[in-house]
């Protein structure tokens, strides 16, 4: 995921054409994208800070760990791998453009596999041809297991979300909140945003796809600190990550928002535009009152010291 973030952060600032890697590396505040803050810390950091990933290892890392002090090697020693495969990643995109200087690379997965399998041979090459095979497969075999991944953990987490604390299930729950929280109502209703955002291009969704990964790893941060702190353990160190990442991401959404609304009350919004208001806006709107009720959190657990 962070390779093809790369690779795809890379078309977007080369528009895709032929480019050079003698550019300066910083030309001013303002970018293509909007301003430098908050659209540099809008990806999906895979190797850094991930919501994603963070919901993943509830069900796949922490099967992983014997004990707590596993934790460290694992989740670390994995963010380092994930570093590692972006800096692969540049080589890759280093390598396809050193060779194809007019363009024509194909997607993100495609350059990705290209530039490792030019590593290898030249195109007329046997061990190119199975390398770019292999590569552009797992590509995609990893995107859509990870589809199939955020499709069931978007089901459970709406259903959960019109529960009440002491409602288990569905069966609990009362009147409209009923049929809501029920799993099938969840599954069709993700299936159905699923089909919407296959229908819509790559620019339409990727902004939000990393608005939402980056503000799901700040409550993430919020969350675990709120635990420690009710456990009576130290949770200072998530404060700065937490505050920065919510700053940022919050700010990219409500920014959003403003656009789409200029651009809905001029009269040329298209469907892509509303959709990316309807959901920056439901965004902010829910992170806003996980946030508060975080603060809240905190404020308490300070009481009680």
């Amino acid at each position: 995921m962070m390779a093809v973030a790369l690779i795809g952060i890379l078309f977007s600032s080369f528009g895709g054409g032929a480019a050079t890697f003698d550019m300066p590396a910083f030309t001013g505040w303002s970018t293509g994208l909007g301003t430098m803050f908050p659209v540099l810390f809008i990806t999906v950091a895979c190797g850094a800070c991930s919501g994603f990933h963070s919901l993943i290892a509830t069900g796949t890392t922490s099967k992983q760990l014997s004990n707590e002090a596993d934790a460290k090697p694992i989740g670390y020693g994995s963010m380092l791998i994930e570093s590692a495969l972006g800096i692969i990643a540049l080589i890759s995109v280093g390598m396809v453009y050193d060779t194809y200087t007019s363009g024509g690379f194909g997607s993100p997965a495609v350059a990705f596999a290209t530039g490792i399998a030019l590593m290898f041979g030249a195109e007329t090459t046997a061990v190119y041809g199975v390398i770019k095979a292999l590569l552009t497969l797992a590509v995609s075999v990893f995107a859509l297991t990870s589809l199939d991944t955020g499709t069931r953990l978007s089901r459970f987490m709406f259903s959960e979300l019109f529960l009440k604390e002491d409602e288990a299930s569905y069966k609990d729950a009362k009147g409209i909140r009923q049929l809501l929280a029920h799993p099938l109502f969840g599954t069709v209703f993700m299936v159905v945003v699923g089909c919407i955002l296959g229908g819509l291009s790559l620019s339409q969704i990727w902004s939000l796809f990393g608005a939402a990964n980056q503000l799901l790893a700040g409550i993430a941060l919020m969350a675990v600190a709120a635990w420690l702190g009710n456990a009576g353990k130290n949770n200072k160190m998530f404060f700065i990550p937490m505050v920065f990442m919510l700053a940022a991401t919050l700010t990219y959404l409500v920014m959003t928002v403003q656009k789409k609304i200029v651009l809905i009350g001029a009269g040329g919004a298209a469907w892509g535009d509303w959709f990316q208001f309807i959901f920056a806006a439901a965004m902010a709107i829910l992170a806003i009152i996980l946030v508060v009720e975080g603060v809240q959190t905190f404020i308490a657990q300070a009481k009680r010291k």
